[in-house]
């Protein structure tokens, strides 16, 4: 899976929620703790999940940091 960070330094992912639902999720520096992004949806397939999060990290001029396991 693919992270992304923004210029704040929030990181970005989607993870696993409960049941088999997946969102975009961000963490922010110096916090353990992951939150759902309020304006994307909660998907059944990782796949759209992930795009979801790729189509609002490239409009908010956020940086691909790195491919994940997860």
């Amino acid at each position: 899976m693919t992270e992304y960070i923004d210029k704040r330094g929030w990181k970005f992912r989607v993870m696993h929620g409960l049941g088999e639902v997946w969102k975009a999720r961000y963490n922010k520096p110096g916090k353990s703790s992951w939150k759902g992004v309020p304006v994307l949806p909660w998907r059944e397939k990782r796949e759209d999940a992930e795009h979801d999060l790729e189509v609002y990290a490239k409009s908010h001029g956020m940086k691909k940091v790195e491919e994940c396991d997860g």
